[in-house]
C-alpha cells in the first residue's frame, strides 16, 4: 500500500513552514534553501527560532534560542537545572550552546522516505516549542539572574496552580 503522505520532494519541507510563518505575519529570513530564521514573542521574552533541513537525515532540526546569555559563574547550576527539566520534557530537550553560553530548546522532526510535514504537524511543532520554552523560562531566570539553586527552581516549575487570580 502506498503511503498517502508520501510526496515527491519537489517542494522543500521548509517551504511549508515558511508558508505558515508568512500567514502568521512573523518576521523571518531564509538565508538559504535549507534554513529559516524567525523571531517570536513568548510570554516572558523574545525567542529566535532556527529551522534547518538536513537532506541526508531527511529531517528538520529546530533550535529556539532564549534572549539571554548565561553568566559563567551560573553555568554549573544552569546545567543542573537543564538536566532536571529534561527529565520532565517528553518531546525535545533544553541545551546550552557552549561557545556563546546561550540557552536553547531543541527538537527534531524526521521525515524519512519523502514524507512532507503537514500544516497540523507544523502548527503543533510551533505551539509545543513555544509552550515548553515559556513554561520553563521562569525557572531558568530564577537560577541565572535570581542566583537560586536548581532544586528550588524545579520545585517551582512543577508546581501548578488551578484557576486565575
Amino acid at each position: 500500500m502506498e503511503n498517502l503522505l508520501y510526496i515527491n520532494r519537489r517542494i522543500h519541507p521548509l517551504d511549508i513552514l515558511e508558508n505558515i510563518v508568512e500567514f502568521e505575519n512573523y518576521s523571518y529570513t531564509r538565508p538559504s534553501p535549507d534554513e529559516l530564521d524567525l523571531s517570536v514573542s513568548g510570554k516572558n521574552c523574545n525567542y529566535n527560532k532556527n529551522f534547518n533541513w538536513n537532506n541526508k537525515l531527511e529531517g528538520i532540526h529546530v533550535a529556539l534560542f532564549f534572549d539571554t546569555k548565561i553568566p559563567q559563574y551560573r553555568l554549573e547550576e544552569v546545567y543542573k537545572l537543564t538536566i532536571k527539566i529534561n527529565e520532565l520534557v517528553w518531546l525535545g530537550h533544553f541545551d546550552i550552546w557552549t561557545n556563546e553560553l546561550k540557552l536553547l530548546f531543541r527538537y527534531n522532526l524526521l521525515l524519512s522516505g519523502g514524507i512532507m510535514p503537514t500544516n497540523e504537524q507544523c502548527q503543533s511543532l510551533f505551539k509545543h516549542i513555544l509552550d515548553t520554552a515559556d513554561k520553563y523560562y521562569p525557572s531558568f531566570q530564577y537560577v541565572i539572574w535570581g542566583g537560586n539553586k536548581a532544586d528550588e527552581a524545579i520545585t517551582n516549575a512543577i508546581f501548578t496552580t488551578i484557576g486565575e487570580s
